[in-house]
Parts: structure tokens; C-alpha cells; sequence
């Protein structure tokens, strides 16, 4: 499994896990499921997909010859259709792709890839952490984009319990920072496509470890994600909006005079598309 460099941007530090293999954090938890379903000796896979896993799940059962079936939106980001469409898989779109993928694994007898319910994605992404720890020990608090949360909960399972961990989602769909979060103002338009889900099956075990490590979650504005995405762009880090997300939330808990310690960390989970 690749290593993601750390870089340091003025006082805070990027944990660059938009430069792995396929361009996203996916490629964690996507391995540690492959890995898996290779012991079981399994051949099939389904998984349901916003873009990002989706391509992480082709390319790695591409090479593991782990015969894959895809349920996408028919909203999925064009570029990553490019991107999926290279590999030897079976695309098939839904405007339920979560139930349809549950349906087609349990009929087909293929391995479910959801992340959300899978041990072995939890695996994956704790190895964020454990590279972190290496790279930055004397990390103060962490700021995570969020989806389904399951990158947060991996990532909680190893961090020191003095790390903060702060939970960034968008004003369109906040379904957890929303909880600790009220400074804000819903909008209709998510233009963080890869955190679209709103259904958390963890909510529960995600919200108390944010609580333990007395972290927060927060909830950001479009205009502030738009402006911030500028600003990363002139400073030559060219990263999905997902990250500028994360940036984003670290912005406002530094303007709202959260108590972030001296070593904060930025999660960039994707790579622009």
C-alpha cells in the first residue's frame, strides 16, 4: 500500500491522500476488502458509488481478475464515467444504486464493497492514521470531509486520544456536523459530489468518537468552499473540493477560536476530477 506524503502549508499541515493509486482514500479501504474477498476465494463484487470508490474498486479488481459489477447515479460526475468506463467492469445505473447493490449481492452471490458496513474498510483507513502518527507525531486535531464517515471512524480507531477530530460537511448535506454545527445556512446545490450520502448506518459510533477526542463537526457554506478553492489553487494545491472542504472547516474553527493545538491536519481525500 502506498505511503501519502505530508506537506505544510504556512501552519498547517495536508495529508495528501488525493495522491494514491487512484486518486482517493477509497484505495484503503478498496485493497483491504480486495484482500479479503481473495481469502474467501471469491470472484464477483458489487459496489455502489458516487465515483471515487467505484474507480478505486475497478482498478483494483481489475487486478485481482474479481469480476465487478457497478450501480451509479445517473448523476455520477462525467469525469469520473471517463475514468471508470477504462475498466473491464459492469456499469449499471440506478437512481436506488445503494438498495440495487445490496439486491444484486445477495441475489448473485457477489461480495458487497459497501464501506459503511465492512470491517475491512475500517482496516484500510486506519492505516491513514498510522502513517500520520509517523509523519506528524505531535498532530493536535484533524479535519476530515464527510460522507458516510466511515474514513473518520477508521481514522479514530488509532489516533492518540489527545487528537481532536473535527468533522467537515457541506450546508447541502450535513446529516452529522449539523449536530454540533447551528451557524449556518442550508442551500440546495452539493458541490462536494463525493459526500452525497445521507444515510450514516455508523452515525451513532461517528458521533461519539468526534465526542471523545472532544472535537466538533462543522458545516460550511458554498461560497466559502468556492473562495477557499481559489485560494489553494494559488498556492499550487490542486485538490477535489472534498478537500477544500476539509480546509475549509479548519478556517472556520480557527475564525470561531476552536482550541486546535499548534499541529493541525488537513484530510485532502480526492483528487480534482
Amino acid at each position: 500500500m502506498t505511503t501519502t506524503p505530508l506537506i505544510k502549508l504556512g501552519d498547517i499541515y495536508l495529508k495528501r491522500e488525493d495522491l494514491n493509486q487512484t486518486g482517493s482514500a477509497k484505495d484503503r479501504a478498496i485493497q483491504k476488502q480486495i484482500e479479503h474477498i481473495k481469502k474467501l476465494g471469491l470472484k464477483k463484487a458489487v459496489i455502489s458509488s458516487t465515483g471515487n470508490a467505484a474507480i478505486s474498486a475497478a482498478h483494483f479488481c481489475s487486478q485481482n481478475q474479481i469480476d465487478l459489477s457497478i450501480f451509479l447515479s445517473p448523476k455520477i460526475n462525467p469525469a469520473k464515467l471517463t475514468i471508470i468506463n477504462k475498466y473491464p467492469c459492469h456499469i449499471n445505473f440506478s437512481l436506488k444504486p445503494i438498495s440495487d447493490a445490496i439486491k444484486f449481492s445477495k441475489f448473485k452471490k457477489a461480495y458487497l464493497l459497501r464501506q459503511s458496513t465492512d470491517p475491512y474498510a475500517l482496516i484500510g483507513y486506519q492505516e491513514i492514521s498510522r502513517e500520520i502518527i509517523k509523519q506528524l507525531p505531535q498532530i493536535t486535531s484533524i479535519f476530515i470531509p464527510v460522507g458516510s464517515g466511515t474514513t473518520l471512524l477508521g481514522i479514530s480507531q488509532v489516533l492518540p486520544k489527545s487528537v481532536k477530530i473535527f468533522a467537515i460537511q457541506s450546508s447541502s448535506n450535513c446529516p452529522l456536523s449539523k449536530i454540533f454545527d447551528k451557524s449556518y445556512k442550508p442551500e440546495n446545490k452539493l458541490i462536494t459530489d463525493a459526500l452525497s450520502v445521507k444515510f450514516l448506518p455508523q452515525k451513532t459510533e461517528i458521533i461519539s468518537a468526534i465526542k471523545k477526542s472532544n472535537g466538533s463537526g462543522l458545516v460550511i457554506q458554498n461560497k466559502e468552499i468556492i473562495k477557499n478553492n481559489i485560494f489553494l489553487k494559488i498556492k499550487k494545491i490542486n485538490t477535489s473540493l472534498e478537500g477544500v472542504l476539509a480546509f475549509s472547516g479548519y478556517l472556520k474553527a480557527k475564525k470561531n477560536n476552536f482550541k486546535i493545538g499548534d499541529f493541525p491536519l488537513i484530510l485532502l481525500t480526492g483528487a480534482k476530477r
